[in-house]
């Protein structure tokens, strides 16, 4: 007799849409709970996460009771883990232990089981997990076949639960064989079978299956597959058709009945697509390469344990947005305390989705990555007004750069500067909209755009038929275009020296020449002090100018009201820069590019400019960008005229109707001209002012 052990995993993050929860219940998670209903004798695991729980609760209170009525009668094991799906190795361990505590008493309660199986996201596995999760009563787990590979099993040596440790805490594992996530439900259930078949005939007495529940009818076309073609229901009809050496057993009640077949000890790992996904992407395509010519060359089975990309603590590297968030939900768990509502925010904005990217989704939906940030600033808020409401300044190395940054707090405000990397402002929180301002992703090269330049050079050469490995969807065309990269992070308060001004499609396109050395610069702190009403931070950098040598100073300056203002200081030191053009750059986030109720507004001429255009203004003493739908405008007010060149900040990524493009900010340029005369300063201010509307 073989056990199939079976675990499905489903989930719908924190801020994702409500017609996207509605569609991945209609379409899978009801019809297979029906189906399961329809055939007792399939048992297995399933793991809602908490953020689809409340929405079912909420929504669908009868597939809650439908799924309680199966637990009931010890056909559904339900599984644990974190709430609100985090990373468990990635957030701070009291967190862990504390989303782990919630999803018990959450399942205890509706369901009246103890869990002792969780499902580890993303299958994100670190070796000191068994420590972190001691005392919270779960016993075992599913990773990947490449988790006990990378430890040195062979294949033939993971059909069976082993044990690991950690600091005496131990918990049991089970690996779900890759072959089982490809063939499950994506080939005919003959080939699942008769390769199930095959384990028992050779003597193995586990087969493990554990992925995503959206699989079985919400992934593109699988609805069409799974359910109203019926591969699932004829999956569980030949199952109990071959009841004679096949059953289904719930991951808790075989680990409980398996002895361990051994130690293991397993490095921090992933399942092999993230490990690729982790790694830069020139890194990431040499290994893809690799793996391609080992396939082609069939070498691949013999040399994939040796063959490994990255860690998943790598995209804190790959993507500055990514650390940022992931450091603030640390500086903000540190300060929590034992406040319940403040912790709960905290948890729902470690939700795992917005803080990295695979071939799909994930930090560039700019919905989700809001999502997280209004966690954090909503969390943020409460211990503001808990302090006191007093204006207050943080020195810390924030992020972790090895270099000191500056948070700035009001009652109704939050911004974060960066000195070592050009005095920029990095976060611009407006505490009652919930909203960061700064929430902008800098457009970077990705491993799967060289498939979209090869479609480009397929068609330009003109080959005829394309193969189907050439083939490459897309949304619309055109998009080509739009893979320009960017130099530095795009961030706000930067500070550009030119020669010359820039038209706006330069301005886009990245095609202009930076004649200084400010833009990501050091600059020194001179002073940073709060009064209970104000903060203020004054930074300065001596750098060049083409050949001259240019001090330059910036005073920004907070008080209670939503708001900023930035003084800048010009002092020419030696050299003749000539007349020379500064351009004060801005990164902010209207949140979409095609709602009508978000724009752009020059006062003065009554003008109107959309979100989506690439366009300039001239002679401004101020500007307004309007956020109707979160009635919210930020006003721009400048002592000296400038000109201003905008654009939307377009990057494109893959999604699974293809490449697309996706608004990510506006960049906002003031250009100055500027003339320093020796022994005199020059000085030019900028105020911003957040008015709700």
């Amino acid at each position: 007799m073989i056990d199939l052990v079976m675990a499905l995993h489903c989930h719908q993050p924190v801020g994702n849409f409500d017609h996207v929860f509605e569609l991945a219940h209609d379409k899978c998670y009801r019809p297979v709970l029906e189906l399961l209903a329809d055939h007792p004798a399939i048992r297995l695991g399933m793991h809602f996460s908490g953020c689809l729980l409340e929405w079912l609760e909420k929504h669908k209170p009868e597939a809650i009771d439908l799924l309680a009525s199966l637990v009931g009668r010890d056909q559904i094991e339900m599984l644990s883990g974190g709430f609100y799906e985090p990373l468990l190795a990635t957030i701070p361990p009291a967190d862990a232990r504390g989303q782990v505590g919630l999803m018990n008493d959450w399942l205890k309660s509706r369901f009246g089981r103890i869990p002792t199986g969780f499902w580890l996201t993303e299958r994100i596995w670190e070796p000191e997990l068994p420590a972190v999760l001691a005392g919270t009563g779960l016993e075992y787990t599913i990773v990947d076949d490449t988790h006990f590979y990378y430890s040195g099993l062979k294949v033939e040596d993971i059909f069976g639960p082993y044990l690991t440790e950690r600091e005496g805490h131990t918990l049991k594992i089970l690996a779900t064989p890759m072959i089982m996530r490809y063939m499950i439900p994506f080939r005919l259930v003959e080939v699942v079978i008769e390769q199930l078949k095959q384990w028992h005939e050779a003597g193995h007495r586990l087969a493990v299956y554990g992925d995503d529940g959206e699989k079985f009818g919400l992934w593109p076309e699988t609805h069409e597959w799974v359910i109203k073609k019926g591969w699932l229901e004829y999956f569980f009809r030949s199952i109990e058709a071959n009841s004679g050496w096949l059953r289904t057993t719930p991951p808790g009640e075989y680990a409980r009945a398996a002895e361990p077949l051994g130690r293991i000890y397993m490095p921090p790992a992933s399942y092999e697509e993230m490990t690729e996904w982790a790694l830069p992407p020139e890194r990431g395509e040499v290994l893809e390469d690799l793996i391609a010519t080992l396939k082609a060359e069939n070498r691949w089975e013999t040399w994939r344990p040796f063959v490994r990309g990255g860690i998943w603590d790598n995209f804190l590297v790959k993507y500055d947005e990514t650390n940022r968030l992931h450091k603030k939900m640390f500086f903000l768990s540190r300060r929590a305390g034992q406040d319940e509502e403040t912790r709960r925010l905290v948890w729902r904005a470690q939700c795992n989705c917005a803080y990295w990217h695979g071939v799909f989704g994930g930090l560039y939906m700019g919905h989700l990555r809001r999502a997280v940030h209004e966690n954090l600033v909503q969390a943020q808020a409460r211990l503001v007004n808990h302090a006191g409401g007093e204006v207050k300044v943080h020195r810390l190395d924030y992020d972790r750069d090895g270099h000191e940054e500056i948070i700035l707090e009001s009652p109704s405000l939050s911004l974060g500067l960066a000195p070592a990397r050009g005095g920029a402002m990095f976060d611009l929180c407006h505490l009652g909209k919930s909203l960061n301002l700064a929430d902008v992703l800098t457009r970077r090269p990705e491993a799967y755009h060289r498939r979209l330049r090869r479609r480009i050079e397929s068609q330009a050469r003109d080959q005829g038929v394309a193969s189907i490995h050439d083939i490459v969807k897309v949304k619309e065309e055109g998009l080509e275009r739009l893979l320009v990269y960017d130099a530095y992070v795009r961030m706000s308060l930067l500070d550009h020296f030119l020669n010359r001004e820039v038209s706006p499609p330069d301005l886009a396109a990245n095609r202009y020449e930076e004649i200084g050395d400010f833009i990501q610069g050091r600059y020194v702190i001179e002073r940073c002090a709060a009064e209970a009403d104000a903060a203020e931070v004054r930074l300065a950098r001596t750098g060049r100018v083409g050949s001259a040598g240019l001090k330059l100073t910036k005073t920004i300056r907070i008080n209670r009201a939503p708001g900023l203002s930035a003084n800048y200081e010009f002092e020419r030191l030696t050299g003749s820069p000539g007349p020379v053009l500064f351009g004060c750059e801005f990164n902010l986030n209207l949140f979409s590019d095609q709602d009508g109720r978000r724009y752009l507004l020059a006062p003065e001429y009554s003008r109107r400019r959309e979100v989506y255009e690439t366009g300039g203004e001239y002679g401004l003493h101020r500007l307004d960008l309007i956020n109707g739908a979160d009635r919210l405008k930020m006003t721009f007010r400048f002592s000296r005229p400038v000109n201003v060149g905008f654009f939307p900040l377009l990057t494109v990524s893959m999604s699974e109707d293809g490449f697309e493009k996706t608004y990510q900010g506006t960049s906002l340029m003031f250009f100055l001209p500027l003339n320093p005369e020796p022994g005199r300063l020059e000085e030019w201010r900028l105020d911003l002012e957040l008015v709700e509307i």
